[in-house]
């Protein structure tokens, strides 16, 4: 956890934060207390009366909020935003740990398992994407360093404007060393971009 949390404090501010930050009616998984208590994506605090903004990571735009708002960020998952009434769809025992532009990377606290979604489907099918919390935030860590050293020269100046073919591919290798092959690292990024 160590490397990881010199990773993360390169994306953003971190702060070490006890599962007493935590809002849910039910404990916090040991997956994700520990990641806060040892790594802690917190962020500036530019608005006192919201508290930290939480980080995201480079290239991949993947947020993940400060433990203190995580309960609050089920909504609009887990319950409407607007009147609080129950998601009929979303199961209890999944939990939005981060997103990408709304689409979901959901704890499931039955076995540990992260599932990744697409959100305006009408409905939410969300499959396997990493085996662990652990493993999903080294993917995350990795990719995010090779973007972030990208600096200026990540996107392309292209129609497209895109990641550049070099930088994905570098981020391509070091997502594949965290999840075991090329393969898996191809899913990994296509469903983060």
């Amino acid at each position: 956890m160590d490397d990881l949390r010199a990773t993360f404090a390169r994306f953003g501010t971190l702060q070490q934060q006890s599962a007493d930050a935590w809002q849910g009616p039910f404990p916090l998984p040991d997956a994700l207390a520990g990641f806060y208590a040892r790594v802690g994506p917190f962020g500036e605090v530019s608005n006192p009366a919201k508290g930290p903004s939480g980080i995201t990571v480079p290239g991949l735009e993947v947020w993940l909020p400060p433990l203190q708002r995580l309960w609050a960020y089920q909504a609009g998952y887990r319950w409407n935003g607007i009147d609080g009434e129950p998601i009929s769809d979303w199961p209890a025992h999944w939990l939005v740990i981060a997103d990408r532009g709304a689409d979901p990377l959901i704890l499931d606290i039955n076995d540990g398992r992260v599932l990744f979604a697409r959100h305006g489907a009408g409905h939410w099918d969300a499959d396997e994407f990493v085996a662990d919390v652990p493993t999903l935030m080294a993917a995350l860590a990795a990719a995010g360093s090779v973007y972030l050293e990208a600096d200026e020269d990540l996107y392309s100046d292209d129609d497209d404007g895109g990641i550049r073919p070099e930088h994905r591919e570098a981020a391509l290798r070091a997502v594949a060393a965290v999840l075991g092959g090329m393969d898996e690292a191809e899913l990994f990024l296509d469903a983060m971009q």
